[in-house]
């Protein structure tokens, strides 16, 4: 569990409505609002976790955190009902339930899972759930993609600078590759290594 207590906060006289901010916030709790005859950035406390991203990347320094007033609580629960679904879903993203996938906040696979089976069919949505992602942006998105894939999830097109892409894993080599390149590289031989490390291998 985390508890926030901070937000961020826009200056209106610097922001320039460049829309960076909204492009990087991994929750979109930013947009654009008009305000005497021009556009600027708009934090919608309710959502924003204080990840401090869009303070980082705006030139302007027209961002910074204020105080909540009411600390948010940021929390998933695992649910002991669904936990072989959990664990199902896991195994079928080559993971484990306790497996770190968010390192600066260590949130786990399985705490994921339990997100994306209330409801969090989104990457944003689950940075709103269990602040994944919302440390420093960047490395665990692609653990987030592969459980989404896992739960079935179909992703659209991600907002701003998001992204969305497909992350290839030793089980998602094409069979045209392996068979060009598998001797040359030893494919096979990799993936059998990591199906003894990972479940959701053989025994598919």
């Amino acid at each position: 569990m985390r508890i926030v207590t901070k937000t961020a906060s826009v200056d209106a006289l610097k922001c320039t409505g460049c829309q960076t901010c909204v492009r990087v916030c991994p929750v979109v709790a930013v947009r654009m609002e008009r305000s005497a005859e021009r556009r600027i950035a708009h934090i919608d406390e309710m959502e924003c976790v204080a990840c401090g991203i869009c303070i980082n990347r705006c030139a302007e320094h027209a961002l910074s955190f204020k105080d909540r007033e009411t600390p948010l609580r940021i929390e998933t629960r695992f649910d002991e009902t669904i936990s072989e679904e959990i664990k199902a879903i896991c195994t079928k993203a080559h993971m484990y339930p306790e497996q770190v996938i968010c390192y600066c906040h260590r949130i786990q696979a399985g705490k994921l899972v339990a997100a994306i089976l209330a409801g969090g069919d989104t990457p944003e949505k689950l940075a709103r759930m269990t602040g994944v992602r919302t440390g420093c942006g960047v490395l665990c998105i692609t653990g987030v993609l592969r459980l989404l894939k896992a739960a079935g999830v179909e992703l659209t097109k991600a907002p701003g600078y998001q992204w969305y892409g497909k992350m290839i894993t030793i089980w998602d080599i094409p069979e045209a590759v392996i068979e060009k390149y598998g001797k040359q590289y030893y494919i096979l031989e990799d993936r059998e290594s990591m199906d003894q490390v990972f479940p959701g291998g053989a025994e598919e």
